[in-house]
């Protein structure tokens, strides 16, 4: 037991110091810097953004999902806007960890993978201010 935990422990530590010297690689290039400090902006205002719709939604219900042919397609708690923004996180984490993979290109695959994460976030930051829009106009 403890030779396994102890590979654990070791594994992990190696892993991280991995993780972080691929990100002060990235944090170096002024290119994936403005996308990486972009993506975080984005990230919080998604966060705030959810944060002020469960305050104003207060106890009521709200509309979760609204669609342009058919109207509204989905009305619920105001917890339940949190999905959006944990998944948006969860995508930044994974994105953090894809970094890793050795690639050809790796310039490449950095740049590819900070510009999706951007775009995602800049997706999820559109959705929930029409979500705002929707419910409070």
């Amino acid at each position: 037991m403890r030779l396994l935990w102890s590979k654990f422990l070791n594994y992990n530590y190696l892993a991280f110091r991995e993780w972080r010297s691929t990100w002060i690689d990235v944090w170096r290039d002024p290119g994936c810097r403005w996308l990486t400090i972009s993506s975080i902006l984005l990230l919080i205002i998604s966060w705030v953004i959810a944060v002020v719709l469960v305050s104003i939604g207060d106890n009521g219900l709200l509309i979760l999902h609204y669609n342009i042919h058919f109207g509204i397609d989905l009305i619920g708690q105001p917890a339940s806007i949190y999905w959006l923004p944990a998944g948006v996180t969860a995508v930044a984490v994974i994105n953090s960890f894809i970094l890793l993979l050795h690639y050809p290109w790796v310039q490449q695959l950095r740049i590819t993978v900070l510009a999706g994460s951007l775009a995602v976030f800049l997706l999820a930051d559109i959705a929930l201010a029409g979500l705002l829009l929707i419910n409070f106009r």
